[in-house]
């Protein structure tokens, strides 16, 4: 009968049968007084509501995923990206409590923040120390070492973490090596990218 179902799965299809029949129970009393077709139809609209609200509290890992295509999804113990349009890999996180949003980057080797990134996580661009370089796609840009508090990607929280605030214009954060190589494992699988923390 459960064959097939993942654990939540499991549950959610326990929860709601286990619903049912409480509120079948509970308005068996009733049956006489209002008769059975309105008693049917009040169980039916409970089951409905209590099976709604199951599913969208086991299922929301899912659904936040398809209207958010940055927000990482959990399979077991493996975090997976799916590619945008462009091609690249793309997933919301946390810096320091505040939300941002990076591109995956292999020839990144460093956790590269915006500056507009880097102040609302709390790095004030006059403290910023510029004495560092790096070379873009548009050539030589300034950039200034930091150390994050937190980073928070999907399930995985890595504290103390080095990274560069960009001077130039750069479009996104990145997620260099040095956050990829904190992993047990990544590989690409199609137009899937899946980290092993």
């Amino acid at each position: 009968m459960f064959e097939g179902l993942s654990t939540g799965e499991k549950a959610a299809l326990i929860s709601s049968v286990g619903f049912a029949i409480l509120i079948l129970m509970s308005l068996i009393p009733r049956l006489r007084e209002i008769g059975a077709t309105k008693t049917l139809k009040m169980a039916l609209s409970w089951v409905l509501i209590f099976g709604g609200l199951i599913f969208l509290l086991t299922q929301w890992p899912t659904i936040r995923g398809a209207l958010d295509p940055a927000s990482p999804r959990m399979e077991g113990e493996e975090m997976l990206l799916t590619a945008r349009e462009d091609g690249h890999f793309y997933v919301r996180g946390m810096i320091n409590g505040e939300s941002a949003l990076f591109m995956v980057d292999t020839g990144a080797t460093d956790i590269v923040l915006t500056m507009e990134t880097a102040a609302r996580a709390g790095f004030s661009p006059d403290t910023l120390r510029f004495d560092g370089m790096a070379q873009t796609a548009n050539g030589s840009v300034r950039t200034a070492g930091v150390r994050l508090g937190e980073l928070t990607i999907g399930d995985i929280t890595l504290r103390d973490m080095p990274a560069s605030v960009n001077e130039g214009a750069l479009g996104t954060n990145l997620l260099g090596m040095r956050f990829l190589r904190t992993l047990k494992s990544w590989r690409v699988e199609g137009d899937t990218l899946i980290l092993r923390p």
